[in-house]
């Protein structure tokens, strides 16, 4: 599974003693697993709340649950304890769970997904905001639908024209245009 330091699984366990309820285990999890933001999550949980799609494991002073989903995608990963004066603090390095870049010969919607993951939504982030592909046409049009600090945006059609669009059109010529398949009346987390 996942090699984990004596430092860190000591420090794992003893977390789980300050809690003071015994009926407590680990949740790891992998956000966004395949792709070049995976992010690997631990949390409590409660073990009897594990369903029969988790894998239980073991280490010294506590449990840990894995979904077999995320079993692969964890095979060698290493957890150890990073200490910085008086903080310390988990650190994962978990090689297999991104996912690599598509070829250039994949199909168009896989790699258009990836530059959204990679390229757009790390830019829209600074303003609180993110894209996700909906569909491309048979015709190559792409469709978005804004989400976060671009929905309801003032500035999102000149985002997706000047920005969106022009970026993926240079890396992909096939696309003829993006469509924007948002709600802009909610506006209660626009940037603008």
């Amino acid at each position: 599974m996942f090699t984990i330091t004596n430092e860190a699984e000591v420090y794992i366990a003893n977390l789980f003693a300050e809690q003071g309820e015994k009926n407590l285990a680990l949740k790891v999890e992998v956000e966004k697993v395949g792709t070049p933001v995976a992010n690997v999550t631990f949390n409590f949980c409660r073990p009897d709340e594990m369903h029969s799609k988790y894998e239980k494991f073991s280490y010294k002073g506590f449990d840990a649950y894995i979904a077999v989903t995320y079993i692969k995608p964890l095979e060698g990963s290493d957890v150890a304890l990073k200490v910085d004066g008086t903080a310390k603090k988990l650190t994962i390095t978990a090689p297999n769970a991104k996912g690599d870049a598509p070829s250039k010969d994949a199909p168009l919607r896989q790699r258009i997904k990836y530059t959204i993951v990679t390229t757009i939504n790390p830019s829209l982030a600074s303003h609180g905001g993110f894209c996700e592909l909906i569909d491309v046409t048979k015709s190559n049009e792409v469709v978005l639908n804004f989400g976060g600090g671009c929905q309801g945006c003032s500035s999102v059609a000149i985002t997706l024209k000047d920005g969106i669009e022009g970026q993926l059109k240079r890396l992909y010529p096939e696309i003829v245009g993006i469509l924007d398949y948002t709600d802009h009346s909610d506006k209660s987390n626009a940037y603008m």
